[in-house]
């Protein structure tokens, strides 16, 4: 499943709350739907969740940089 990262935002009250997320990546599959990959810090490095694992893999380098504060504004 190929996927493009369309937005890096700050999570909504309701996702902050029901999954726990620091940032909300949002990707943009083939068909044009939209895919939330939530995530947040976790010790030195980060986790992910809420998609499928192709999708996940995807979103790595994404996650990085916004770990490491690289160009990933929200």
């Amino acid at each position: 499943m190929a996927t493009k990262l369309i937005a890096v935002r700050r999570p909504t009250q309701h996702e902050r709350s029901k999954h726990h997320a620091e940032v909300v990546f949002v990707r943009q599959d083939e068909h044009g739907r939209e895919v939330k990959v939530y995530g947040a810090r976790c010790y030195e490095s980060w986790e992910q969740w809420g998609a499928q694992f192709e999708v996940l893999c995807e979103n790595v380098t994404a996650i990085e940089r916004w770990r490491h504060r690289e160009g990933v504004e929200l």
